[in-house]
C-alpha cells in the first residue's frame, strides 16, 4: 500500500492544502513549525481515526476554519482509493476507477494485523526515539533493540513484567507488606485466639442460644414490617388510582343512564340549530351596517357598542331576573351570616377559658375526656345497683328498718305493754342503728383514687381548668359542645355565603366584554347587580330618543328588527321541541345532544380507563366506599407500621446487650466464628498461593517462549542488520551476534564492544539498521509506507549519505516518506520527491 495524494481541508495550520506523493522514498522539508509533525499525524489519523475531541492537543483542530479532516488517496495492487475523513461525519473508502464506495473492512484488511500502535513502533522511529536509546542502561538497551529486531514482542514483555510485579505484590520470601504475607500473620495470630476461646466455649454457648432467639424474634418482627410496608405501599397506589376509578365509576354511570333521544329530534335539533346560526350571522351583519351609518357623536360611543353587541346584551337581558334573585339570596345570606357570627362572639365571650379547647389539635384530649367521663358514670350506676338486697325491700321508697324500727319505738314509748314495751324499744333501735350504720357507710366516697388519679391529665390536655370535678368537667363539655356546634353553623354559613357570592359573580362576568362601558366591582355585588339595571334602561331610552337619519338606516334597522323576529320564532320553535322530547329548556336538549353524540367517545375513555387499572387493583378498589376509607385504611397500616418499628427497636436493643454481654464474655472472638474464620483464612491463602505461583509460572513461560522467539527470529534479522550496520560505519563493524541474551558489536579487526559501550550516534544506526533489516524481512507482511522524522540528524556526513543510500535502496520495495529540516536532504532526491513545507 502506497500513499499518492493527500488533499487536507483542515487540520492544525493546514486548509485546504494538497500533497502529491510518487512511490519509493519522499522527503517532506521544512523548518521547525512548518507543519512535519502535523503532516504526520494527519497520516496516521486519515488511517486509524483521529482522536476524540477529549484529546484537544492530539486531534490538532484546525486553525484557520471550522471544517476537519480530508482524504488520502491510496494504491493497492495498482487500484486506486480516496479514503475520507471529514469532522464528525462516519469515514468512506471509494474505488476512484470505478466510482463505487467500498467498505471500510477492507482498509482494515490492507493494515492488519497491524493497529495504530503496533503500526507506530514498527513502521515509524523519530528523533525522540533515538535521542531516548542514550539515556538506557545497557539492561534497556539491548532490551530495546531486541524489540526493535523481535516483531511482536513488546506486548508479551510487558505482560510478564506485570505478572511478575502482581506476584511480588502477593508474596516475597522476606516482605510484610504483600497480601500472603500478612494473611500468614494473620493467620498465626488467630490460631492464637481460636486456642483461647475453645477453652471458654462452654460459657458463653447459652448466650449463643439467647442470642440466636432474639435473632429469630427480630427476624419475624422485620418479615411482619415488610409485609405491612408493602401493603402501605399498595394502599397509597389505590390512593393514586383513585381519581381514575372514581373516573371509571361515573363513566360507568353515565353510560347506564343515558337516554337515548330518537333520531328525528336529533335531527330536527341539528337543522334549527344551523337555522339559528345562519340568523345569528346575518344579524350580526345588519347590525354592523347599523354601525356603519352616519349617526351623531353620541351613537358612536356607548348606543353604537350596544348595537355591535345587541344579541349578547338581548341573551343576558332575559337572565336578568335570575341574577336579582340570586342577588338577594346573596343579601339574606349575609344577614344570617352576620347574625350567626354575633352568636357566637357572644358564647365565646361569655366562656373565653374555652377557646383554647377549640383548637384542632385539642380535639383528641376533649374526645379522650369525653370517654373517660362517660366510662364514670357507667361505673357509678353500676355501682348502684350492687348495693345490698336490703334496698330492694324498701316500701314505696320507705326502707323497711327504717319504718319497722320507728314503728316497734314509738309503740314501746306510748303503748302500756309492761315489761314488752322494752324489747319493743330495744328492737326499734337495733334497727334504727342497722340503717344509719349503711347509711353513713354509703355516704363516704366509693371512687377509688386510682379513677381520678389521670382526671386531672386529661382536663390539662384538653385545655380544661385541673381543679374541675366530674360535674364541672361534663358541664364545660356542655358549653364547649355548644361552642362547637355555634362554631359549625357559623363555618357553614360562610361557605354558603362564598358560594352564592360566587354564583352572582359568576353571572357578572359575562359582562366583562363591555367592561369599558359597564365597569363592575367583585367586592360591591350590590350595587353592580344595579348599575347593570340601570344600564339596561338608559339603553331603552336613548334607543327611543335617539334621531338617526337617512333612508338606508331605516332599511337596516327594519332588516334587524326582522332577522330578530325570526331568531326568536327559531328559538320558540327549539323550545317546543325542547318540551316534546321530555326536556325544560333548549340548552337542556342541547345538553342532550351533545351527550349523545359523545357515548362513543365516552365508550372510548371508558375502555382506556379500564386498561389503565388491572383486575386487581379494580377489585381491591371496589372494597372502599370512599377515598376516607381507604384513608383510613392507609392510616390503620401506617400506625402498624409504628407499632412494629418501636417493637423492632425494643428487639433489637436486647439483642445488642446479649451481644454485648456474648463480647464481653469473650474478647478474643466466639470458638465456632474463629474456627470458620480459620477456615476462610486457610482458603484465602490457599487461593492467594495460587494466584502467586501462577503469575509466576506465567511470566517465566512468556520469558521462555521469548527467548526461543528471539532465537529463531532475530539470527535472520542480524544477518541482515549486520550488513546495513558496517554500510552505515564505513566497514567498521562487521559482526552483530546474540550471546546470552546481550547483543555483541565486532569489529573487524576482532575487537568486542557491548551496545553501551558505543557513541550515541552508532547506537542510533545499528538502530536504523535493526528496524530496516526487520521490514526487509517481513517482506509482504510490511507493505505499508515506513515515516521516519529527522532520523540523521547525529550522523556525520559521511554516515548520512550511507544512510540515504540505504534507504533508496529499501525503498525499492516500501514507500518511505522522511520528515526533516535539514537543508542537505534537497539534495539528495529529484524536486519530484522533494515536499517543501513553508
Amino acid at each position: 500500500m502506497q500513499i499518492s495524494k493527500i488533499e487536507i481541508v483542515g487540520f492544525g495550520k493546514f486548509k485546504d492544502t494538497t500533497f502529491d506523493f510518487t512511490t519509493g522514498l519522499q522527503v517532506v522539508y521544512g523548518v521547525n513549525e512548518s507543519g512535519k509533525s502535523t503532516l504526520r499525524a494527519f497520516i496516521l489519523g486519515m488511517l486509524f481515526g483521529f482522536p476524540s475531541r477529549r484529546q484537544r492537543l492530539a486531534r490538532y483542530e484546525p486553525k484557520q476554519t471550522a471544517q476537519y479532516g480530508g482524504t488520502l488517496e491510496l494504491v493497492v495492487a495498482g487500484e486506486t482509493y480516496r479514503l475520507t475523513r471529514l469532522g464528525d461525519q462516519p469515514a468512506t473508502l471509494l474505488a476512484v476507477k470505478a466510482q463505487q464506495p467500498q467498505p471500510l473492512s477492507l482498509l482494515a484488511k490492507w493494515l492488519a494485523p497491524y493497529d495504530e500502535k503496533s503500526y507506530k513502533q514498527l513502521f515509524t522511529f523519530n528523533q525522540a526515539e533515538l535521542t531516548a536509546l542514550k539515556t538506557l542502561s545497557a539492561q534497556d538497551l539491548n532490551l530495546q533493540l531486541q524489540q526493535a529486531g523481535t516483531r511482536g514482542s513488546a506486548a508479551w514483555r510487558e505482560t510478564a513484567a506485570a505478572l511478575r510485579q502482581t506476584a511480588d505484590s502477593l508474596y516475597k520470601p522476606r516482605g510484610r507488606k504483600p497480601a500472603l504475607n500478612e494473611a500468614l500473620q494473620r493467620y498465626q495470630t488467630l490460631k492464637q485466639h481460636l486456642q483461647t476461646a475453645q477453652q471458654r466455649y462452654p460459657e458463653y454457648q447459652q448466650l449463643q442460644t439467647t442470642i440466636e432467639q432474639l435473632a429469630a424474634k427480630k427476624s419475624q418482627l422485620t418479615r411482619q414490617l415488610a409485609g405491612w410496608t408493602d401493603q402501605q405501599q399498595q394502599l397509597a397506589n389505590l390512593r393514586n388510582q383513585w381519581p381514575v376509578y372514581q373516573q371509571l365509576l361515573q363513566l360507568q354511570t353515565t353510560q347506564d343512564t343515558m337516554t337515548q333521544l330518537p333520531a328525528a329530534v336529533s335531527q330536527r335539533f341539528t337543522q334549527l340549530s344551523k337555522t339559528k346560526t345562519d340568523l345569528q350571522h346575518s344579524l350580526a351583519s345588519a347590525r354592523h351596517q347599523l354601525t356603519e351609518q352616519p349617526v351623531d357623536a353620541e351613537s358612536k360611543g356607548i348606543v353604537g357598542f350596544y348595537v355591535t353587541h345587541q344579541d349578547q346584551f338581548d341573551q343576558l337581558e332575559a337572565q336578568l331576573p335570575t341574577l336579582q334573585q340570586n342577588l338577594g339570596r346573596y343579601q339574606v345570606l349575609d344577614s344570617q351570616v352576620a347574625t350567626t357570627k354575633k352568636q357566637y362572639d357572644d358564647q365565646l365571650a361569655a366562656h373565653p377559658e374555652l377557646n383554647a379547647s377549640l383548637s384542632p389539635n385539642r380535639q383528641a384530649a376533649v374526645a379522650a375526656l369525653k370517654a373517660t367521663l362517660a366510662k364514670r358514670t357507667m361505673v357509678a350506676g353500676s355501682r348502684q345497683q350492687e348495693k345490698p338486697a336490703a334496698n330492694q325491700g324498701k316500701i314505696a321508697g320507705i326502707d323497711w328498718r327504717l319504718m319497722v324500727g320507728g314503728i316497734g319505738l314509738v309503740a314501746g314509748v306510748i303503748l302500756p305493754l309492761g315489761g314488752f314495751k322494752w324489747f319493743l324499744m330495744l328492737a326499734g333501735l337495733g334497727l334504727l342503728g342497722w340503717f344509719g350504720w349503711e347509711q353513713l357507710n354509703g355516704s363516704v366516697s366509693t371512687t377509688p383514687k386510682s379513677e381520678t388519679s389521670g382526671l386531672t391529665e386529661k382536663l390539662i390536655a384538653a385545655g380544661f381548668s385541673p381543679d374541675l370535678d366530674v360535674t364541672g368537667a361534663q358541664t364545660q363539655l356542655t358549653r364547649l359542645m355548644a361552642l362547637q356546634q355555634a362554631q359549625a353553623a357559623l363555618t357553614t354559613a360562610e361557605q354558603q355565603l362564598a358560594a352564592q357570592a360566587a354564583t352572582v359573580w359568576q353571572a357578572l362576568s359575562a359582562y366583562q366584554f363591555a367592561a369599558d362601558w359597564l365597569p363592575l366591582n367583585k367586592q360591591q355585588l350590590a350595587s353592580s347587580v344595579k348599575r347593570v339595571t340601570e344600564f339596561y334602561e338608559t339603553m331603552r331610552q336613548k334607543r327611543q330618543t335617539e334621531q338617526f337619519s337617512g333612508a338606508d338606516f331605516a332599511y337596516t334597522q327594519r332588516q334587524v328588527k326582522q332577522l330578530t323576529i325570526q331568531s326568536h320564532t327559531i328559538n320558540d320553535q327549539l323550545q317546543e321541541l325542547a318540551n316534546s322530547a321530555g326536556y325544560a329548556t333548549t340548552d337542556e336538549l342541547a345538553t342532550a345532544v351533545t351527550a349523545q353524540a359523545t357515548v362513543t367517545k365516552n365508550a372510548a375513555s371508558l375502555e382506556q380507563l379500564t386498561a389503565q387499572l388491572s383486575a386487581t387493583e379494580l377489585s381491591n378498589l371496589r372494597q372502599y366506599e370512599s377515598l376516607t376509607d381507604l384513608q383510613a385504611a392507609i392510616t390503620d397500616t401506617r400506625q402498624a407500621i409504628s407499632s412494629g418499628q418501636s417493637q423492632l427497636t425494643q428487639q433489637s436493643a436486647a439483642l445488642v446487650t446479649a451481644q454485648t454481654q456474648l463480647k464481653r464474655l469473650t474478647e478474643d472472638g466466639r470458638y465456632t466464628a474463629l474456627r470458620q474464620e480459620q477456615a476462610n483464612q486457610q482458603t484465602e491463602i490457599t487461593v492467594m498461593a495460587r494466584q502467586w505461583v501462577t503469575r509466576q509460572l506465567g511470566a517465566t513461560w512468556i520469558e521462555q517462549a521469548l527467548r526461543e522467539l528471539t532465537n529463531q527470529q532475530l539470527p535472520t534479522i542480524l544477518t541482515q542488520a549486520t550488513t546495513y550496520f558496517a554500510q552505515l560505519t564505513g566497514q567498521r563493524y562487521n559482526e552483530i551476534k546474540l550471546v546470552a541474551d546481550e547483543l555483541k558489536l565486532v569489529t573487524t579487526a576482532g575487537t568486542s564492544f557491548e551496545v553501551a559501550e558505543l557513541s550515541t550516534a552508532t547506537k542510533e544506526q545499528l538502530y536504523l539498521a535493526i528496524r530496516l533489516a526487520l521490514i526487509v524481512s517481513l517482506g509482504s507482511q510490511a507493505t505499508l509506507p515506513l515515516m521516519i522524522d529527522d532520523g540523521f540528524v547525529n550522523f556525520d556526513d559521511q554516515r548520512r549519505r550511507v544512510a540515504w543510500d540505504l534507504l533508496k535502496a529499501v525503498s525499492a520495495e516500501h514507500q518511505i516518506l522522511y520528515f526533516t529540516n535539514e537543508t542537505a536532504a534537497l539534495t539528495q532526491l529529484p524536486a519530484d520527491k522533494i515536499q517543501q513545507l513553508t
